[in-house]
This record gives C-alpha cells, sequence and structure tokens, in this order.
C-alpha cells in the first residue's frame, strides 16, 4: 500500500511540474498570439478596444516580468519580437489618429481661408472712403498705454531698444509721425 501511494505521489508531482512547465512554456507563445491577433484586428480597434488591448498587454509583459528568469533565451526573444511588434501597432495607431486630427484643423483652416474675402470686403465696406477714422482709430491704440507698455517690453527684450531711443516717448513720437492711412486695394 505504501508503494502505491509513493508511485502516485511521484506521478502527482511529475503532473503538477509538467503543469507548471506548460503554463512557463505557454507565457510567450500566449503573448505572440495576442500581438498576432492585435496585428489582424487592429484595423478595426475603435478607442476603447486600444485601452482593453493595452490593458491586456499589460497585464501579460508583467506576468512574464515576474518568470522572465525561467525561460529561455529563445523563448525570451520570442517575447522580444512580439512585443517590438506590438508597440509599432501602437505608434501606427497613434500617427493614425494624429493625422486625423492634423486633418480636420487643416480642413477648419481652409474653411476660415475661405470666408476671409467675405471678411475683408465687409471691413472694406466700413471703412472705404474713412481713411481718417480708420487712422484715429489705430492711434488711439497705439497711444494707449497698455501698447505703449507692451511695445516697451517688447524692446526691452530685444536689447533695450525702446529704452534706448528714449522708452515710452520715442514710441510716442514714431505714432505721432506716422503717416494719414491710405486706403487699401483689397482688390488684388
Amino acid at each position: 500500500m505504501k508503494a502505491i501511494q509513493l508511485s502516485l505521489l511521484a506521478v502527482l508531482s511529475l503532473a503538477l511540474m509538467s503543469c507548471g512547465q506548460l503554463v512557463k512554456e505557454n507565457l510567450p507563445q500566449k503573448i505572440d498570439d495576442f500581438v498576432i491577433k492585435a496585428q489582424v484586428n487592429c484595423k478595426d480597434y475603435t478607442q476603447a478596444d486600444w485601452e482593453n488591448s493595452l490593458k491586456e498587454y499589460e497585464a501579460l509583459m508583467e506576468e512574464y516580468g515576474k518568470k522572465e528568469s525561467t525561460f529561455t533565451a529563445e523563448e525570451k526573444q520570442k517575447v522580444a519580437n512580439a512585443a517590438g511588434r506590438y508597440h509599432a501597432l501602437l505608434v501606427e495607431n497613434a500617427i493614425d489618429q494624429s493625422s486625423e486630427e492634423i486633418k480636420a484643423i487643416i480642413q477648419e483652416l481652409a474653411d476660415q481661408v475661405k470666408m476671409l474675402p467675405a471678411f475683408v470686403d465687409g471691413f472694406k465696406d466700413v471703412f472705404e472712403g474713412d481713411s481718417v477714422k480708420l487712422e484715429n482709430i489705430f492711434s488711439d491704440i497705439f497711444a494707449s498705454d497698455p501698447v505703449k507698455e507692451i511695445l516697451g517690453s517688447i524692446g526691452s527684450l530685444f536689447g533695450g531698444i525702446g529704452s534706448a531711443l528714449g522708452g515710452e516717448e520715442e514710441i510716442e513720437t514714431v505714432v505721432d509721425t506716422l503717416g494719414p492711412a491710405e486706403p487699401l486695394d483689397v482688390a488684388q
């Protein structure tokens, strides 16, 4: 009876060791299979699919990291190759998303540029023939204290040009010497 118990114990021990070995050997293949599945299906992934995929990948890699020392060099290379392919998919997805956003921004800008002639026509309608009114508006703007401060700050950024030329007084002089405004020829 004791011999049978020892035999059963030996068989059970061998079975447990082989299950442990199978789990260890299957993890690199499981990671590779996961990446192959992502490569095949990623074109149809939504943002939520990518988030779920990334969570699953991170869980697999965390499990691998805990057991890495038990794998052979070939198994480690298999995992490294799979990881490289998966990260390439992530980069490709990020580029695709960015390019779509850039296309949308460019389209919005193009739509705004199409409106520019109408904007200029509207602007021109108000000020056409009344260049004095336009000149007064800009003179008032440039003579205001906030604008003088901004211009003085800009001058100091470029080596004290504003202060070397007399600071705010110089700016006032420049604004005062502006000639009369000519009507804009926007038809060009």
